[in-house]
């Protein structure tokens, strides 16, 4: 049988496991429903149109008289549950802080939980969680269990820190750029986005969405075997064995055993706190993340308010992102300057110098185009700072503690994330605070990345824990499908 080659080793199973990640990011898009389900435009007095602007006057609002929209690109809940100019107000944002405190406590509960019973027992339960939840979100027509969905929305899709882990150690070294390169944030945005244009009320939208995830529950049970990676750290060979050839026989390779790296004792999370050189590595890990969360759900949330078309503003953010991941890969394999802290810390750099400007032309009350042409190319690089945040801390954390250690680090990210929602009351203050957060906040980041952050380019993901300068030694996870390719 022919074995078709495909760039950086990618094989059939590669490509499953690829699709797996896709499918969860979609779900993860839920975090930035809010911008579609929140929505609300401009109104006026259609008993007096002649003479009155479209605005967001609630006097107008609650005047009694025959309201009429600028447009009708899409029917939010917060219009079917009559929030708008309401006492019911603060729901809009109460829906999106529910679902990020779901996330906190999700990343905590089953980041731990992946650790203890494998990646694949609680990958399928978190998926199932979020596929129900976010259907029902489109059946239920009582707003408390609308926010209520919200919130076990939120909780499945912190349990998708253990995805995150499980699709790592299935992967190649080399293809974890790949991974982040290609099927990404822009990806499932631009899905998200063209669902709410083709079903364009918040039911329609919620239903299509859990059924695109469906997929995920059947792959996960039937084709995806537990993480070798996972189960030679917990010491259980023979099911590591039994998973390897698995593996193999998806991918169309023969099994070739290989001797794999001892069995350290095991550690729990609690270890990293009293090993001085791992715990610095997360409290960095942690600030990183607290940022690039802070900063970039902010945006996101804020960016229906930007004005013109709302489908094409998010058509653009989503394909901006897309496409600029894609050189990703040439540069990571390419040239050995470009590094995991130069990565980060020129993405981080170009986020400060984009939202000072915009602060900056806010303030002067300066309109036009070119906010959402900086707005996008900031947007851009939020989004390379979390793919270095995820890529590091995939990288730095040893094995038996890395999915908890990434629900730490997820967990702080979610703590920016329910602050988040009040980066726009800034503005309040100032034209322009929102922006200006976002680079004095970056601007903390960087520093802290300059001074602390460890490389971790190309590193053994099995080998992590060990003190060895070694760091090239075959991954146990794909050790044997490397083979194949290797002259």
């Amino acid at each position: 049988m022919t074995i078709v080659s495909l760039p950086y080793g990618v094989n059939r199973f590669h490509l499953i496991v690829l699709l797996v990640w896709q499918l969860t990011i979609f779900l993860g898009s839920q975090n930035i429903f809010g911008i579609f389900s929140n929505y609300v435009p401009k109104w006026r007095c259609l008993d007096n149109s002649t003479s009155r602007e479209f605005s967001k006057d609630c006097l107008v609002f609650n005047s009694n008289c025959t309201i009429e929209y600028q447009n009708n690109y899409f029917y939010s809940a917060a219009v079917h549950f009559k929030w708008v100019c309401s006492d019911l107000a603060y729901l809009t944002s109460v829906q999106s802080q529910v679902q990020f405190v779901g996330l906190l406590l999700g990343t905590i509960i089953f980041g731990l939980l992946s650790d203890l019973v494998g990646r694949k027992p609680i990958s399928i339960f978190t998926m199932t969680m979020g596929i129900m939840s976010t259907v029902y979100c489109g059946i239920t027509e009582d707003m408390w269990h609308f926010l209520a969905c919200r919130f076990f929305i939120g909780l499945a899709v912190g349990g998708a820190v253990c995805i995150i882990t499980f699709a790592m150690e299935l992967l190649l070294p080399n293809q974890r750029i790949v991974l982040r390169a290609f099927f990404n944030w822009g990806v499932a945005r631009l899905m998200l986005t063209a669902v709410c244009y083709y079903f364009n009320d918040y039911k329609s939208a919620s239903i299509v969405c859990g059924l695109i995830v469906l997929p995920i529950v059947f792959i996960i049970f039937f084709i995806i075997p537990e993480s070798p990676t996972y189960l030679h750290n917990q010491g259980k060979t023979d099911l590591m064995i039994k998973s390897e050839k698995k593996i193999a026989k998806i991918s169309g390779v023969p099994f070739i055993s290989k001797e794999n790296p001892p069995v350290i004792k095991k550690d729990t999370i609690l270890s990293v706190f009293s090993n001085k050189d791992l715990i610095k590595k997360l409290v960095v890990l942690w600030i990183m993340w607290f940022c690039a969360s802070l900063c970039s759900y902010g945006m996101d949330l804020y960016s229906n308010e930007i004005s013109g078309n709302l489908f094409i503003n998010q058509l653009f953010f989503a394909i901006t992102i897309w496409a600029s991941k894609t050189i990703l890969p040439f540069l990571d394999n390419k040239f050995d300057w470009f590094t995991r802290r130069f990565f980060h810390q020129m993405s981080q750099g170009t986020v400060i110098i984009c939202f000072a400007a915009l602060s900056i032309l806010v303030s002067c009350h300066y309109n036009g185009v070119l906010i959402l042409v900086i707005n996008v190319f900031g947007i851009v690089f939020i989004e390379y700072t979390w793919d270095a945040c995820h890529l590091c801390g995939i990288e730095l954390m040893p094995t038996n503690v890395r999915s908890s250690a990434l629900g730490s680090c997820s967990m702080i990210a979610r703590c920016g994330a329910i602050l988040s929602p009040m980066l726009p009351f800034m503005n309040t203050f100032w034209p322009g605070g929102a922006y200006a957060t976002v680079a004095i906040v970056g601007s903390l980041n960087l520093m802290v990345s300059y001074l602390y952050l460890s490389e971790s380019k190309n590193v053994v993901l099995d080998n992590v824990h060990l003190k060895t300068e070694e760091d090239q030694k075959e991954d146990v996870t794909t050790s044997f499908i490397r083979e194949k390719h290797e002259p």
